[in-house]
């Protein structure tokens, strides 16, 4: 005889359903990401204890890395420019700040205090167009 007919052929697996689709707010996926971060626990660890996955989990620490997470976003002014032939075309803004002119219908001014790396997700997102 065969060892194989000796074996179990069906198994059956529990499935553990846990309904709706949860809503965590920013402060709750902050507070959970600095649980992450804490020293003696591992990320595992945290993810079985707040019921989401590692990769859930690993999505809100890089969020929150890049300030993306809980963080309003900032805004700069945007202004159309017909004919960029001079300086005195734009009002010229509180000192200092950072412009950058992209072509000869686009200049972009940045505050001192803005983001850096916001200022910078925002200029390789730029599409200027001919």
């Amino acid at each position: 005889m065969d060892a194989h007919e000796d074996t179990r052929r069906i198994q059956v697996l529990s499935v553990s359903d846990t309904g709706r689709r949860r809503r965590w707010t920013d402060d709750e996926k902050i507070r959970i990401v600095e649980e992450s971060h804490g020293g003696g626990v591992t990320l595992a660890e945290v993810a079985r204890r707040h019921d989401i996955s590692r990769s859930q989990l690993y999505d809100w620490r890089y969020r929150h890395k890049h300030g993306l997470l809980g963080a309003m976003p900032q805004f700069l002014r945007v202004l159309q420019v017909a004919d960029c032939s001079g300086p005195d075309d734009v009002p010229a803004p509180p000192a200092p700040v950072l412009t950058i002119d992209l072509g000869p219908r686009c200049r972009v001014t940045i505050p001192s205090g803005f983001d850096m790396e916001a200022a910078a997700r925002l200029l390789n997102g730029l599409m200027v167009r001919p």
